[in-house]
Formats: structure tokens, sequence, C-alpha cells
């Protein structure tokens, strides 16, 4: 009796009416994916209002102390919190490439938050394979972008007080968020200048340079060709004097 009992209890917690309740088939992901995505609305927001507002505005309207983010978009937010530019220690201090101060489901969650504040680019898809365009990718870095980060990657002073920093070190999606958005004093490059495909040919550029940084010999720094040039002169003129001297040696005797 008592283990007719006990089998009873079990069929009605399992399958009887005393069973958790289960969605209907068909409704079940979206439910779930509905669920999944207003908990990271809310954390969102939660992070935004503790630790971005106070600059950017309750609604990303901007203040004194920050720009609006009505226009920054999913890749706007994603590069400035990835790249640790963001947030700032305090209001106007330098935004420089640091650790990011979220881990990665905080940042996606803050990104979803701070894309839904107004219209901006959208995160670029941008794919480094085997396959990737290097002469392409090289033709573009050096003409949109060597000029003020180094024919090398290795960054510069661009005047104004700002620097354009190495980027030999950036992750693929990254740069391609960078183009898109133009942080500092860095132009905006849309999609009729530079497009998706040409991302993935500079960045695949980008981490060929970062794999093999000078595949012509020593890179004598990584400062680009000016430098290199000044050396090898200096090696040059230094290897005729000594072969001059050589040759007067030589006739002497």
């Amino acid at each position: 009796m008592a283990l007719g009992a006990l089998l009873a209890l079990g069929w009605a917690i399992g399958a009887g009416p005393l069973a958790a309740a289960r969605p209907a088939d068909g409704g079940s992901p979206s439910t779930t994916v509905g669920a999944a995505s207003a908990v990271t609305g809310v954390e969102g927001k939660v992070l935004y209002d503790s630790s971005c507002a106070a600059c950017h505005g309750p609604q990303g309207e901007g203040t004194i102390n920050g720009p609006a983010l009505t226009s920054a978009g999913a890749a706007g937010a994603d590069f400035m919190l990835r790249t640790g530019r963001m947030p700032l220690s305090a209001p106007g201090a330098p935004s420089i490439p640091r650790q990011p101060a979220f881990d990665d489901a905080q940042i996606r969650a803050l990104v979803a938050y701070v894309a839904s504040l107004g219209d901006g680019p959208a995160i670029p898809a941008v794919q480094v394979t085997d396959g990737s365009d290097l002469a392409s990718g090289r033709r573009l870095y050096i003409a949109s972008c060597a000029a003020c980060h180094g024919a090398a990657g290795s960054g510069d002073a661009v005047g104004g007080g700002y620097i354009a920093p190495p980027v030999l070190d950036t992750a693929p999606t990254q740069v391609g968020e960078a183009i898109r958005i133009g942080p500092g004093a860095m132009p905006v490059f849309d999609a009729k200048q530079i497009s998706d495909r040409d991302l993935s040919s500079i960045a695949a550029y980008l981490a060929l340079l970062r794999r093999d940084a000078a595949p012509g010999g020593l890179a004598v720094g990584g400062v680009g060709p000016v430098a290199e040039g000044y050396v090898a002169w200096l090696v040059y003129l230094g290897g005729l004097l000594a072969a001059a001297r050589l040759i007067e040696r030589g006739r002497r005797r």
C-alpha cells in the first residue's frame, strides 16, 4: 500500500497535475529568446544607469560631461567597451585603450541597451580567413589609414594633441567598428567608401603585419620606411667608405 502511494505521488509530480508547466510545441524558442532579451535589457539598463548615465544622460541624450549616445549604435558602444575606452575614471579623463571594465555578458547587455536608445551603425561582420584579400587590404590601409596609424600600424601623433594608437593588436571586429564610427579624431568611413568586404581585407592585412611585421627584413622599431631608409643609407655609406679605404690601401701597397 505504501508502495502504491509512492508511485501515485511520483506520477502526480512527474506527469500529473503537480508537474511543472511546459510551453507548447513551437513556442518555446521564441519564449526563451524573449525572456533572455528581457533579462539582457534589464541588466543593460541597470549597468547603464550605474556606469554611464551620469555623463551621457538617462536616455543617452548627453550632458556637459559626455556626448549623446543616440547615434552611437551597437558598433560605437561595443568598440568603446571592448577596448576599455569607456567608462572613464572621471569626466574629461583621456579615452585610451585599457582592459575592459565589464565581462562579455555585461558588454553585450550594455551594447543592446545603448543601441536601443537611438539609431547608429550595427556591429560589422568582419571575417579574417585564409582566403582574405591581403593585397586589397594593404592597398586600402596605405590609402586610408597609414598616414595616421603608420605604415607598420605602430601609431603616430596626428596633431592637435591627438594620437593615432597602434592597431596591430586590435581585434578584427574592433578594426571594422573603428572604421565605421570614427573614434576621436578619426574620420568616419561609410560602406560607400569602404565596403563590408573591405573591412575584412584591412583586418586581415593587419593580422598579417602582426604575425610577420617585417617580411622584407629588419623592422628597425617598426616606425615605417623613413627610418628604415635612413638606416639603409647609413649602412650603405659606411660600406662605401670601408670599400674606398680598402681600395686606397691596396694602391699604396
